[in-house]
């Protein structure tokens, strides 16, 4: 076997081209490689972030347009509210009240002998009025269930805000309930 010192000596200029080659392939991975890795990773952290930010971003828009979508919802529902379910006007407000009311209790058998309507301000700054009338009426138990079960599922607009029964000692007297209803209308159709 030759000794690898003596293969050196005679490759010499062999040997040391290679060497000079290997340093060269060194130094090109540090000065050029390096940095184009470096650039690649930091092209994919951006391009990693933007895409995270465009997926954020459309969630977003779909909630801004659901959002939207449901403030147009709640508008027309409000208008429709305003229009096809609270009484129109002062007129109509007592229309419900009283001939409506007076009709339910005849139909399911009560009396009634005392009826008083009033209006007030929902609040300062709103726009409805709230309608209320307060009236006694008088009959079995039964029928108070179905004058109020008739009246809360009724198409009217009619808030039972108060109901105080009072039964006399006396078994064959029909019970007494005092009744507090409201109805709301807009104050600038009329008051």
């Amino acid at each position: 076997m030759v000794p690898a010192a003596r293969i050196l000596a005679d490759r010499r200029l062999l040997v040391g081209g290679l060497g000079v080659l290997a340093v060269a392939n060194l130094v090109g991975l540090l000065l050029v490689v390096g940095p184009l890795r470096a650039r690649v990773q930091g092209l994919t952290q951006r391009a990693t972030a933007a895409s995270l930010a465009a997926t954020t971003a459309g969630r977003e828009l779909a909630d801004a347009r659901q959002t939207s979508a449901g403030s147009v919802k709640a508008a027309t529902d409000l208008q429709r509210f305003y229009t096809q379910v609270l009484p129109a006007n002062q007129a109509a407000a007592r229309q419900v009240t009283f001939v409506r009311l007076a009709q339910l209790a005849r139909e399911a058998d009560l009396s009634y002998d005392h009826r008083s309507f009033d209006q007030d301000q929902v609040d300062k700054d709103s726009t409805l009025v709230r309608a209320t009338l307060k009236m006694n009426v008088y009959g079995t138990y039964r029928n108070l269930r179905q004058f109020l079960y008739r009246l809360e599922t009724g198409p009217d607009f009619i808030v039972v805000r108060e109901v105080g029964v009072v039964q006399s000692d006396d078994q064959a007297e029909p019970l007494e309930a005092a009744l507090t209803l409201s109805t709301f209308f807009k104050a600038d159709n009329g008051r």
